[in-house]
């Protein structure tokens, strides 16, 4: 088959690298001049960090996405390391013990902290145990077959009996049924800040997915009970452009193409087949599929056009909830800050009111830092991504895509200060150990990635609603990405597009 690749960021290269590998035609088009979109990272001075994920989860060997490079035969061009986060709130912190102290430090931490919730930390503490053996059972039905898949499904089915009441409740009324304190139910919910998604809007039980205890000790075992196995994080070595390099070299290596500086402006369409593809530098290119990554909209009102598809689909892609942008700010230190700030990741929240603060910058707001910002340290994992002696830092916090009074770029440098001030509260002294500042504002990002409208993350998580299906209703047109029905993330996108093309060449053969 000939194939055309729209997009070479994550979905667009495992999309590619899988095709080509399978031994078809593959071209990938990409506006920038080189590929990664978001992953090829940003460089100045000596340093180099990332832009997008910070730590990537289920890299490691028999985890999904490690299984994934396995196939494809990348796996020992990606270097990973197991790692964890740090959480800090106004009143208290979240440091993983020296000493490692078992699998429920965590919970035995904050039932110290919160006394009155021991009990509801207890009962967390359970069905944590039972969701994450439902999520071993479902990763683990893809490869099973008969009798053993029957099994599966009794098991998964079991799994399920104890969450069916509260299996439509958001993640308010679920924290609200497990603790009492206000305080204790934003531990578990504040990375919902992440996802631009209020609390009440996001489905209650994934709040599980989004704390799995291994993201907080690295030392944790993977089988953490009986049929309950916990995928980790891991650092990148090298950052995530090595992620892009093997990608890239999977597809040259099976013969295909890259058209960088070329991007495709129209999808010929004919007898709802597509055809081939026109770019920028008026040439045609013919294909049999075409998979297309990157902005919704941008795909199908601008390069396929309303008429060629049903009314209810232009509805959904016009209705997509999708998440705002993020405003980044990386450095370039003459000191080691790990001491001070605990690790290669912390999330700093300077308030619990999440609900809150999300729905303020929905509005158009920008909080400047004051409710809170994420740090990375990619140089402590891989001293090569700074100066010898030096290291790179990225702060970053949530934003409006567009704000409400006043432009970003006019606006850049005052709140390039304004969230550096912040930092300082928790990371004394860091502005002057700084030797270079770049500044990435919603604007950067929405021509990084060619879109309208910056969505980090892309999809946004709301309950009851869902990204653009992988199949779309055009004959040999498909949809990955972030704004995809697989959601958003380096790993989600990753997994996502790899199911696809597994689609794909059922379909074809």
């Amino acid at each position: 088959m000939q194939v055309i690749i729209i997009g070479a960021g994550a979905a667009g290269l495992t999309s590619a690298a899988a095709l080509a590998k399978a031994g078809h035609s593959v071209k990938v088009f990409d506006p920038n001049p080189k590929p990664g979109g978001v992953l090829q990272g940003w460089q100045e001075n000596g340093f180099t960090w990332d832009l997008g994920q910070l730590l990537v989860e289920g890299f490691g060997k028999g985890e999904p996405v490690g299984d994934i490079f396995e196939a494809l035969g990348c796996s020992d061009d990606i270097e990973i390391v197991k790692d964890d986060r740090r959480y800090v709130f106004p009143d208290f912190n979240i440091d993983k013990p020296e000493q490692y102290q078992g699998p429920k430090w965590r919970m035995e931490f904050l039932s110290q902290q919160f006394p009155e919730d021991k009990v509801g930390l207890e009962r967390y503490w359970k069905d944590y145990i039972r969701f994450t053996r439902l999520m071993t059972i479902v990763r683990h039905m893809g490869g099973a077959t008969g009798i053993q898949l029957f099994w599966k499904r009794m098991n998964m089915l079991a799994s399920m009996l104890p969450f069916a009441s509260r299996k439509d409740w958001n993640a308010e009324q679920v924290m609200s049924d497990y603790f009492k304190s206000p305080q204790l139910q934003a531990v578990f919910i504040s990375i919902l800040a992440d996802f631009f998604t209020p609390p009440s809007q996001f489905q209650g039980l994934a709040v599980f997915a989004l704390n799995s205890e291994a993201s907080f000790d690295a030392r944790l075992p993977k089988r953490i009970a009986r049929g309950a196995d916990q995928l980790f994080l891991y650092s990148i070595k090298g950052g995530t452009t090595t992620l892009v390099d093997a990608l890239v070299k999977v597809i040259k290596n099976h013969h295909g193409q890259f058209h960088l500086n070329e991007y495709v402006t129209a999808i010929q369409i004919d007898d709802n087949q597509v055809k081939g593809v026109k770019t920028n530098l008026g040439n045609f290119y013919p294909a049999d599929i075409i998979v297309a990554s990157g902005g919704a909209k941008e795909t199908f009102h601008q390069l396929v056009g309303d008429t060629y598809l049903p009314s209810e689909y232009i509805q959904q892609v016009d209705n997509l909830p999708i998440m705002d942008s993020i405003f980044m700010v990386h450095v370039g230190l003459d000191y080691d800050p790990s001491p001070t700030t605990g690790g290669v990741c912390t999330y700093y929240y300077r308030t619990y009111d999440i609900e809150g603060s999300i729905k303020e910058s929905k509005t158009g707001v920008y909080h400047e830092g004051k409710y809170g910002f994420v740090i990375h340290q990619p140089s402590l994992r891989t001293p090569e991504m700074a100066p010898k002696g030096q290291h790179g830092l990225t702060l970053y916090t949530i934003c409006p895509d567009k704000l409400a009074t006043g432009d970003w770029e006019s606006q850049k440098d005052y709140y390039t200060e304004k969230l550096l001030t912040y930092a300082e509260d928790s990371i004394p002294g860091l502005r002057k150990h700084i030797v270079t500042t770049v500044t990435l504002t919603p604007l950067d990002f929405q021509q990084l990635t060619h879109t309208e409208h910056h969505a980090f993350g892309g999809l946004a998580p709301i309950q009851g609603k869902s990204g653009i299906p992988h199949e779309t209703p055009i004959s040999g047109l498909w949809f990955v990405g972030h704004q995809s029905e697989g959601g958003g993330g380096v790993s989600a996108v990753v997994i996502q597009a790899y199911q696809t093309t597994t689609r794909i060449l059922e379909k074809a053969s």
